[in-house]
């Protein structure tokens, strides 16, 4: 397992997207070749489209490699971020499964594992978990009908970009583990996490756009991706947003730019359902009374 960080002790559920009870099918494609595929073999090359690294540097060629450079960027993205506000740099461990293989996770199934279809933040070991499977099949279209928006005619899940938001939304996770947001997990309802981690991925992605690493196509590619993994069961604690919800937090960091603009989705006075959370005491906090402060100001809402 690779590391951008310390590991945590504290177990918790793994926070996924919702993939739908449908079985999910490997498929593969060549950085050209965006249609569907049934070809079980070797991981994808992604395409060249989103620049990661320097832009003279050699792009990924494999999908381990893509998922590995994308964290990277986002890292550095928050990095930026959090020393902006004074605190500390974030730190995340993260793991791609190779197809047909399992991984140990504190986050797992019965047997402590996560297989092809993970794609998670789990803070009981502070990783990310992503299958090469998963995101190969993201990436060339084979999962459209088995997630819950697309299947409904919903946006779609197709191209480098579309992983790439799958990766910004699972370290947004991380984020809102290091702000101490999961202490509050009870208080705020499932919903409410996944829409603010589709927020700051959106505002990854702006600054990616701003550092002119975008093409065209690619805005579209994570609005369509937001979309397809919507779903619709609103009475299931486990509802991470419809697919308009979900596109629409994403489009609203993007347009921002700005984690602060997230702060929303998160605020108990927004959330309803009685009185807000009760506030953690900045002694308590591993970060003292200092970042505490510099918390409010990274999540509080702009004038």
């Amino acid at each position: 397992m690779s590391s951008l960080i310390r590991p945590r002790l504290f177990v918790a559920a793994a926070l996924l997207l919702v993939l739908g009870a449908a079985s999910l099918h490997l498929g593969s494609a060549k950085a050209d070749d965006r249609t569907p595929s049934t070809d079980r073999g070797a991981a994808a090359s992604p395409p060249s489209n989103l620049v990661l690294g320097s832009k003279d540097s050699a792009q990924p060629q494999n999908m381990e490699q893509f998922l590995t450079a994308v964290t990277e960027h986002v890292d550095g993205y928050w990095t930026k971020v959090f020393k902006q506000s004074g605190l500390p740099e974030p730190r995340v461990g993260y793991q791609w499964i190779p197809a047909g293989q399992t991984a140990a996770s504190a986050c797992g199934d019965g047997n402590g594992t996560l297989g092809d279809t993970a794609a998670a933040y789990c803070p009981g070991d502070d990783t990310i978990y992503i299958s090469q499977k998963f995101a190969t099949d993201i990436y060339n279209g084979a999962l459209d009908q088995a997630l819950p928006g697309s299947s409904q005619g919903y946006g779609r899940t197709i191209g480098d970009f579309a992983v790439a938001y799958i990766v910004a939304h699972e370290y947004a996770h991380e984020v809102q583990d290091e702000l101490g947001l999961f202490q509050r997990q009870g208080q705020i309802p499932t919903m409410a996490f996944e829409l603010q981690a589709d927020c700051y991925a959106g505002t990854w992605a702006k600054s990616a756009y701003q550092e002119n690493r975008l093409e065209d196509g690619d805005v579209q590619e994570a609005l369509d991706a937001a979309l397809a993994v919507g779903d619709f069961d609103a009475s299931n604690p486990g509802h991470h947003g419809t697919p308009e919800q979900r596109a629409e937090a994403w489009n609203s960091g993007f347009e921002a730019g700005d984690p602060s603009a997230c702060s929303g989705y998160a605020d108990p006075a927004n959330l309803g359902g009685g009185a807000a959370p009760t506030q953690q005491e900045p002694g308590a906090s591993p970060y003292g009374a200092a970042a505490v402060a510099a918390r409010g100001r990274l999540l509080a809402t702009p004038a």
